[in-house]
């Protein structure tokens, strides 16, 4: 099931605004989780950004990071794994790779997208 984070706004960050999105997987499997992790720019009409397939293998993490192409004002990071199993961590970094706590969303705080 793919999970959202929502709606993100990326101005006016301290110590700056994010140029970057980092996803964290965890494969609490047996087998390899694989899926794609999209961005979506949100200034007015969604539309996609960014994309990137991830595959980890069982009982591992990974990372997907994907940048925020022309600056996005407001974004939406969306996970869509190939199976259940997977515990995720999304979070907005500044240009010299400093986690932005405001934009950090928690497997718990992901909503489903029906």
């Amino acid at each position: 099931m793919p999970l959202t984070t929502g709606p993100i706004e990326n101005m006016g960050n301290q110590p700056a605004n994010a140029t970057t999105v980092r996803v964290k997987i965890l494969n609490r499997t047996g087998g390899p989780l694989t899926g794609v992790v999209r961005v979506f720019r949100l200034n007015g009409t969604r539309q996609l950004i960014n994309s990137s397939n991830f595959n980890v293998g069982a009982n591992s993490s990974g990372f997907v990071t994907l940048n925020l192409i022309g600056g996005a004002h407001q974004y939406e990071t969306e996970i869509v794994p190939n199976q259940a199993g997977g515990i995720y961590t999304a979070y907005g970094r500044t240009a010299s790779g400093v986690i932005i706590a405001a934009q950090r969303v928690l497997n718990s705080e992901l909503t489903p997208v029906l």
